[in-house]
């Protein structure tokens, strides 16, 4: 994890689908520091069992390709903002650490009417019982759906005092073949149902519009019309990364070079 390096590209798919690597370790030449720098939204690689060919292509314009079997996946500007994060060209002025949104600032642009009121013939119930239906013959008001079985004993082992009171399992009354204890009308969707009522939205009287943080100087600037050959060191060997618990991968053909049609 600590070996240096200019460039980092490759798949790799830990959980999930998984991207495609691209890191740009860039040098700030004001301070010295080198940072990684992250493309923002790598594509995902291939998860087939095939091999695969990945190619990444970056020109002096900065502008980035990366290919897998040959087929564009990501392409664009390495220094357009949201590319690269954190962009290789640090921005003029960042948001002022010290300046944050006042407790009493209002940002919700409309509110629930407070002087709304559900209308009185407003019905939100999903469901109503069924007045057309009737108790069926046979059902039993004064018997237990459940009893005691009786075939049930108390095991001999069974100590009141350390197992507490023994009680023999329940089991579903016989008697019950059409239905037993309190007789309850089925439920039906309601045809008179409106939904869930919510009151209108209204103008927020208080509403001052969208927060947005004071910018400052950005003390880490620096101009770097050029990064990638200005920050990112040369490239001086290769490496390979391999990180696995599975087993029967392959890999070969490693190719640097600044010839498209070689590559």
């Amino acid at each position: 994890d600590s070996t240096p390096y200019s460039i980092m590209f490759g798949p790799d798919k830990c959980g999930g689908p998984g991207k495609v690597h691209l890191i740009l370790r860039a040098r700030n030449p004001g301070n010295g520091t080198i940072t990684e720098r992250h493309l923002a939204s790598p594509p995902v690689p291939d998860a087939s069992d095939y091999t695969h060919t990945y190619t990444l292509k970056i020109s002096p314009d900065h502008k980035y390709e990366i290919s897998i079997d040959g087929e564009v996946k990501s392409s664009g500007d390495l220094l357009a903002e949201g590319v690269v994060a954190p962009p290789l060209r640090p921005p003029r002025e960042v948001p002022d650490p010290e300046d944050t949104k006042p407790a009493d600032w209002v940002d919700l642009a409309v509110i629930p009417d407070p002087n709304a009121t559900k209308p009185a013939d407003w019905d939100d119930r999903e469901k109503v019982e069924d007045e057309a239906a009737t108790k069926p013959r046979g059902w039993l008001d004064n018997e237990s759906p459940m009893i005691d079985d009786p075939a049930a004993k108390k095991p001999e082992e069974w100590d009141d005092e350390e197992d507490g009171e023994w009680t023999p399992n329940q089991i579903v009354n016989p008697k019950c073949k059409v239905g037993c204890g309190q007789w309850k009308r089925p439920l039906k969707p309601n045809p008179a149902y409106k939904g869930v009522w919510k009151p209108p939205v209204i103008d927020n009287p208080d509403y001052k519009g969208p927060w947005t943080q004071r910018l400052i100087p950005n003390p880490d600037f620096y101009e770097d019309e050029a990064p990638i050959t200005s920050s990112v060191a040369p490239i001086g060997g290769v490496a390979l990364e391999l990180w696995t618990i599975d087993s029967g991968y392959m890999f070969d053909n490693l190719i640097i070079t600044r010839d498209p049609q070689l590559a």
